[in-house]
C-alpha cells in the first residue's frame, strides 16, 4: 500500500500552482501524482497578488472557503462563495476583488490535459476533442454534500491517512460530479434577451454579494432588498431563478461551510450558535438534510485540526 508524502517532503519536491512572479506562500500542495493535484490557496487582501496571481497553470477547480468576486478575462464578474465551486481551463487568465476580510481561501483539484478532456469529454463528447477549453465552465452550483466529500478527502490527503488511489479516484469523481452539476445548470437555464439576462444576472450576483459579506448575520429579506434598491418579490424570484435556490438555502448553504472550518476548534454547540443555527439539534437536522451525517460524524471523518490551514 502507497502512503502518501508527507507535506514537507512534498513542498520540497512539487511546483507551484499559480504563476511565479510572487512568493510561493500563495499556494500548498498536498498531493500530486497520475495526473491529479490537490492544494490550498491562501491569499489576503493585502498581498501583492491579490487581485492577480497569473494564468491557471492546470485544468482545476476550485472550492472557495471564503469569498471573493472572480472576474474571467473577457467575461462578466461573478461571486465566489463557498456556495460555488469555480471552474478554470488551463492557461485561463483572471482577477479578484475583495469581499470577505479573510480574503481568498480555497481549496483546489487540478487535472492533467489528458485526464481533463476524458472528464470532460463524459460529459461532452466534443469537449474531448478540445485541447483549450475542455471544462468549458466559468463556476458550477456547489452543494454541501459535495464540499464535504473534498474536505474530507483533502484532509485525509494532507495528512497522509490515504493511499494515492483513494485521492486519485475520489478526485476524479469529485471533478466529475461539478462538471454534472454545472451542465445540468445550463441546461436549467432559460434563455432571455442579452439585456434583460444581463439585469437580472447582475441583481443575483450583487444579492450573493451581500449574503457573502454577513452571511452570519440574520438579515431580512427587506433589508437586503433595500440595501440593492430591489422589491423583496423581484428579489426573491430573480435570485432563485439564476441561482436555483432561495435566498434563506443559499445563506444555509454557506453558514454549514463555516461549520465545517469551525468543527475542530470548540463544541458543537457553541460551533452551531456561531454560524448562526438556532440550537445544535438545528444544525445536526440541517447537516443530515444537506450532508447525510450528522455533524459529529463530519468531524470525525474530516479530523480537522487548524481551520485556518
Amino acid at each position: 500500500m502507497t502512503v502518501l508524502q508527507t507535506s514537507n517532503e512534498r513542498a520540497a519536491t512539487l511546483p507551484r500552482y499559480c504563476s511565479d512572479r510572487e512568493p510561493r506562500a500563495l499556494d500548498t500542495i498536498v498531493y500530486a501524482g497520475g495526473g491529479v493535484t490537490f492544494g490550498r490557496f491562501r491569499c489576503d487582501r493585502s498581498h501583492p497578488s491579490f487581485r492577480d496571481t497569473g494564468p491557471i497553470r492546470d485544468a482545476v477547480v476550485v472550492f472557495p472557503r471564503t469569498s471573493v468576486w472572480i472576474r474571467h478575462e473577457g467575461s462578466e464578474p461573478f461571486v465566489a462563495d463557498p456556495n460555488v465551486v469555480t471552474i478554470y481551463d488551463r492557461g485561463q487568465r483572471y482577477e479578484r476583488f475583495p469581499i470577505a476580510e479573510a480574503g481568498d481561501r480555497c481549496d483546489w483539484i487540478a487535472l492533467s490535459d489528458q485526464l481533463a478532456r476524458e472528464v470532460a469529454g463524459s460529459h461532452a463528447p466534443a469537449a474531448a476533442e478540445s485541447p483549450e477549453r475542455p471544462f468549458k465552465f466559468e463556476r458550477a452550483p456547489g452543494s454541501a454534500r459535495l464540499s464535504a466529500r473534498q474536505r474530507i478527502l483533502g484532509e485525509r490527503a494532507a495528512s497522509g491517512r490515504a493511499t494515492a488511489l483513494e485521492v486519485e479516484e475520489e478526485g476524479l469523481s469529485i471533478v466529475s460530479a461539478v462538471l454534472a452539476l454545472a451542465h445540468a445548470r445550463a441546461r436549467e437555464t432559460p434563455p432571455r434577451r442579452a439585456r434583460a439576462a444581463a439585469r437580472r444576472r447582475e441583481l443575483a450576483e450583487a444579492a450573493r454579494a451581500e449574503l457573502a459579506r454577513w452571511p452570519l448575520e440574520n438579515r431580512s429579506l427587506r433589508d437586503i432588498a433595500r440595501a440593492l434598491g430591489a422589491s423583496p418579490f423581484h428579489l426573491c424570484r430573480v435570485f432563485r431563478d439564476e441561482t436555483g435556490q432561495t435566498m434563506h438555502a443559499y445563506r444555509v448553504g454557506i453558514r454549514l461551510r463555516h461549520v465545517m472550518d469551525e468543527l475542530g476548534t470548540r463544541n458543537l454547540s457553541a460551533v452551531a450558535h456561531a454560524a448562526g443555527f438556532a440550537s445544535h439539534s438545528h444544525l445536526v437536522g440541517v447537516c443530515r438534510r444537506e450532508i447525510g451525517m450528522t455533524p459529529s460524524e463530519l468531524r470525525t471523518r474530516i479530523q480537522c485540526g487548524d481551520a485556518n490551514r
